[in-house]
């Protein structure tokens, strides 16, 4: 059933559950949604429930080189230091080859943190050996890299994460540690604008109302990507680094149409969490990112490892001993997925949470994240303490399709279908 929708003075006429959306005559739009009803039911039900793994976060290490203040990392898995020996990261990486074959999977693992560069040399030798059989991510915070690294993952065409907090020397050295700034502006030049680079801004009370500044920087760094994630509050210690939603909103906002103006300009500068919700107006399952659906890609698309072989549903879930699925040495990648832990966290859905169940846009948002809820509220079943922060940002995004800017966000070429009533 269609139901108004509006932004702004712009009316909207859209479908909560499939996520079809339109503006114009009514009865012309509902003669269209009834015709695709079907297929894009079809669809967003497979979007919201296939459980293929395609996604996995390995976490080789209990150690970090840093000691950020936000971390959502209990301390006690910091502090027991578990490392993975090669061995134990190669059998890890062979069973998961063996899975996304048996699946024909075109499957990733993505070198996670806590910190997992303090494993490089095992590491860059396990991307060399197996590159052409799985695809290799590395998450950092780029203290340990150097040139010669910069240079192996340019060659072996890894796609890499760094984590940079701020555009001045003083706010991400404070939320990073010191030095970090100096080290990061390095990383970056070795880097020379390297196009699988993308840089991890965690936004909080500290650095909100740089996030437009720190998009200007990157762009004098040549980054074409960067994603700016709200600060978690999984651990009691990051509660008092969260932003006011409504702040961040308008930050944000004006942070995304400074992204819009420079690549109008020539240059196409992207902030992914931005173009993931824009992907799940228009495109819903080209979806990149899995948390901002329901329910969300934890334990259904991806699932993390920790140091010591135990399997979780993320990695934000790491150290939650009632969300364990097993353990990768002893179970194999279906049984930890089938296990009853990983399944309610597959059970949390925007139904059974109160104000969400009944919003319009449940199925853009999502109602991120069940780790950080459950620690909050002790609860997975309520509604984000950054629900104003996203509803703001889906009405911007709405606004950016009505002015017919999506092509300034998204590549032509990740989009499948759209439809237009003019």
């Amino acid at each position: 059933m269609l139901e108004s929708f509006k932004v702004d003075d712009i009316e909207f006429n859209l479908d909560p559950d499939t996520c079809f959306w339109g503006i114009g005559e009514y009865p012309a739009l509902e003669e269209l949604y009834n015709k695709v009803r079907e297929d894009i039911t079809r669809e967003m039900q497979n979007l919201r429930f296939n459980t293929d793994i395609i996604l996995l976060y390995l976490n080789p290490t209990d150690r970090c080189n840093a000691s950020c203040p936000y971390c959502y990392h209990f301390n006690d898995i910091k502090a027991r230091g578990i490392d993975m020996s090669y061995n134990h990261i190669e059998s890890i990486i062979n069973k998961f080859i063996e899975y996304y074959d048996d699946k024909n999977i075109d499957g990733s693992v993505i070198f996670h943190g806590v910190e997992p560069l303090l494993l490089k040399d095992d590491i860059f030798k396990i991307i060399e050996i197996y590159k052409n059989d799985v695809f290799f991510g590395i998450q950092t915070n780029g203290f340990l890299l150097n040139e010669e690294d910069t240079t192996f993952i340019k060659e072996n065409d890894v796609k890499i994460g760094i984590s940079l907090d701020s555009p001045y020397e003083k706010t991400d050295d404070f939320l990073r540690g010191k030095g970090h700034f100096k080290k990061i502006n390095n990383v970056l030049d070795w880097f020379n604008g390297y196009k699988q680079l993308n840089i991890n801004t965690t936004v909080t009370k500290h650095n909100v109302h740089q996030l437009s500044s720190m998009v200007n920087f990157l762009i004098e760094k040549e980054i074409h990507l960067c994603l700016m994630n709200p600060v978690r509050g999984t651990q009691k210690s990051a509660l008092s680094f969260r932003p006011d939603p409504i702040i961040l909103a308008k930050e944000y906002i004006d942070a995304v149409n400074l992204t819009l103006k420079s690549t109008k300009g020539g240059y196409r500068f992207v902030i992914g969490d931005f173009a993931n919700i824009l992907l799940g107006i228009v495109a819903p399952s080209s979806r990149v990112m899995l948390c901002d659906i329901s329910p969300c890609g934890a334990a259904r698309r991806f699932f993390a490892i920790a140091a010591d072989g135990s399997a979780y549903p993320c990695s934000e879930f790491i150290g939650k001993e009632d969300f364990v699925g097993g353990n990768i040495y002893q179970n194999s990648i279906n049984d930890i997925c089938r296990s009853q832990n990983f399944e309610k966290v597959r059970e949390r859905v925007v139904e059974k949470i109160d104000d969400c169940d009944t919003c319009l846009i449940r199925n853009i948002c999502g109602a991120p994240c069940p780790s950080e809820i459950h620690s909050t509220d002790g609860s997975m079943y309520k509604k984000s303490f950054y629900c104003d922060f996203y509803k703001e940002l889906i009405k911007h995004a709405f606004r950016v399709i009505y002015q017919d800017e999506v092509r300034y966000v998204l590549k032509q070429d990740v989009l499948k279908e759209m439809y237009y009533l003019r």
